[in-house]
């Protein structure tokens, strides 16, 4: 009897066992795959948008193997195919019937937005790329000048496709940058503001070709409530970055008081501090920030490491231009821009619960009328040994 039992255990174990065997049943052969290495989303017209893919060609092939439809641009070893729906969901099926293979997301590294469709609003984009699961929520996103489809379709000369370029540069760090899940807390945080990349095309240098260029990072996009609302210069962005502790990579060069020639700092490490206070009825922010620096350049007659008044006195006019350019960015989020692009907003709930629940409402009225207080302490750790400049 015990035998039987152990018979008919040992062949119910074989049989849980076979669905396991069945080897890779839901596979996808990567020769079955079109590899997007970027996305554009353009306004097409009011009922339309327009969806353009970068694909990634695959060794030995070439653009006119593709079937169905004319690609257009990409770098030698890219293409763009493009396609237009009432949505992005419309509008990927649309492309679909014009590709041999299936079109795959999740090598995507950036999406690109046009400037018309930005105005209209994301709300709608951003649900299908959060909500589908090929998407990748770490890729980051750009707002263009024009057309983002043309700047997918520029040839790239030093990396191997646009969509690299922009990449890099926003993971160098150099300015604004966020991935698509950062887009999506900024827009539900208490100020519904964000902040993104604005790229402009540079045409490549030396060459009459018009394709022959890349898209550069040059400003800020704003956004308040999904829609765009102005387009912040790299000064204004500067001061954004030093508000809200995103300045990470950065030289500053100022020109000294009673002296000739300039004096730069290579920013080492920073810390800022946005601190909301509430008293008698009035809102006001400070903030705080706390940079470390070492001189790279000195073309003045000032000899900072031999006096301390006189690297003193450096640190504080590098301090004042650290205030300044906050002051400003501050200044065009009230006045030009009119949201609040630092999210102060979100301070306040985090550090007063019960007066925001009470204020809430009438934030947007509120922003303008805080009393700003920035406190810049700017240390240069590293003054050099010499100036080439000093009087003989």
């Amino acid at each position: 009897m015990k035998l039987w039992i152990r018979a008919i255990c040992l062949m119910l174990a074989v049989l849980l066992l076979c669905p396991l065997l069945a080897g890779c049943w839901d596979r996808k052969e990567i020769n079955d795959l079109a590899l997007v290495t970027g996305v554009a989303i353009d306004k097409a017209n009011d009922n339309a948008i327009e969806v353009s893919v970068q694909i990634f060609i695959p060794q030995g092939s070439t653009q006119s193997s593709q079937s169905g439809g004319e690609a257009t641009g990409g770098s030698g070893t890219t293409f763009v195919q493009s396609a237009q729906g009432v949505n992005i969901a419309d509008a990927l099926a649309q492309l679909q019937m014009k590709f041999s293979r299936k079109i795959f997301w999740g090598h995507s590294e950036v999406y690109l937005f046009g400037a018309e469709k930005v105005e209209q609003g994301l709300k709608d984009d951003l649900d299908f790329l959060m909500r589908d699961s090929e998407p990748r929520e770490r890729a980051f996103t750009f707002v263009t000048k024009g057309k983002a489809k043309e700047v997918l379709e520029k040839h790239s000369i030093l990396e191997r496709n646009t969509s690299e370029v922009l990449r890099e540069m926003a993971v160098n760090k150099t300015s604004i940058n966020s991935s698509m899940a950062h887009l999506m807390e900024m827009l539900e945080d208490e100020s519904r503001a964000a902040l993104l990349p604005w790229v402009e095309i540079l045409q490549a240098p030396g060459q009459d070709d018009p394709s022959k260029g890349i898209g550069y990072i040059n400003g800020t996009a704003i956004l308040h409530n999904d829609k765009l609302v102005g387009v912040a210069d790299n000064r204004i962005t500067r001061g954004i970055l030093w508000a809200v502790d995103e300045m990470n990579n950065a030289i500053i060069t100022i020109r000294p008081e009673h002296s000739k020639g300039t004096l730069s700092v290579q920013l080492l490490r920073n810390r800022s501090k946005i601190i909301p206070m509430y008293k008698n009825g009035e809102w006001s922010i400070r903030i705080d920030v706390d940079c470390k620096n070492q001189l790279i350049q000195n073309t003045t007659e000032t000899n900072i490491d031999q006096s301390i008044d006189s690297l003193e006195n450096i640190e504080k006019q590098f301090e004042e231009n650290i205030e300044e350019r906050i002051h400003l960015a501050v200044h065009e989020a009230k006045t030009k821009y009119k949201a609040d692009i630092f999210n102060f907003a979100g301070a306040f709930h985090r550090k007063y619960p019960r007066l925001w629940k009470k204020h809430e409402k009438d934030w947007d009225a509120i922003f303008p009328e805080i009393n700003i207080t920035v406190n810049a302490q700017a240390d240069i750790l590293r003054p050099g040994m010499f100036n080439t400049q000093q009087k003989q």
